[in-house]
């Protein structure tokens, strides 16, 4: 086997991390298309018919979860996060890499703290069988496990983004200079 046909197996398998962290924001977009309508709902049940819903607002605000932390993935994926672009906009090549390097480790630091916090969360609220305290007793775990799942998510494309930029500053490439679209 050749240098190349592993680093085709390898680029398989970090395109597919990103392609699933993009349909994270068709999920989320979806789920805010649902958060409105049962709003809508809500509103409409209780000023035109006196007959508010006892779920709108709890599923709301268990949906948001959801598409924070999946979508925190999509926004990874395309490389959406807020940076100071007063200050990064001005570095090239090799500089802009390293300073990629340094803001993806740190953002893993980050995002690991959360994952393992979310983690335990989710787990405590398996055991448990915790629900909502609302109208409509929902089950909590499968939010809680968005937690972790979202900041797994990203944990991989931080650690493909750090691959990326330290092979291009061994190679001595300049960097890639926008996120791929797909």
């Amino acid at each position: 086997m050749s240098a190349h046909a592993g680093q085709g197996d390898e680029n398989r398998g970090t395109d597919r991390i990103e392609w699933i962290c993009r349909q994270t924001g068709w999920i989320a977009g979806g789920l805010a298309v649902i958060m409105m309508l049962a709003l809508v709902r809500e509103v409409a049940g209780r000023y035109f018919f006196n007959q508010p819903t006892d779920w709108a607002v709890d599923l709301n605000c268990f949906l948001l979860v959801i598409m924070v932390y999946l979508g925190a993935a999509y926004t990874t994926s395309i490389d959406g996060h807020v940076r100071a672009d007063f200050l990064y906009g001005r570095f090239k090549g090799r500089t802009k890499a390293w300073v990629d390097v340094f803001i993806d480790a740190a953002s893993i630091f980050y995002v690991s703290i959360l994952l393992w916090e979310g983690s335990l969360m989710a787990w405590e609220s398996f055991i448990f069988n915790d629900v909502s305290t609302g109208g409509v007793r929902w089950p909590l775990f499968p939010f809680h496990a968005m937690v972790p799942l979202g900041a797994a998510l990203v944990i991989f494309l931080l650690i493909v983004r750090i691959v990326r930029n330290a092979r291009l500053l061994v190679s001595g490439d300049a960097p890639a200079t926008a996120p791929k679209e797909g």
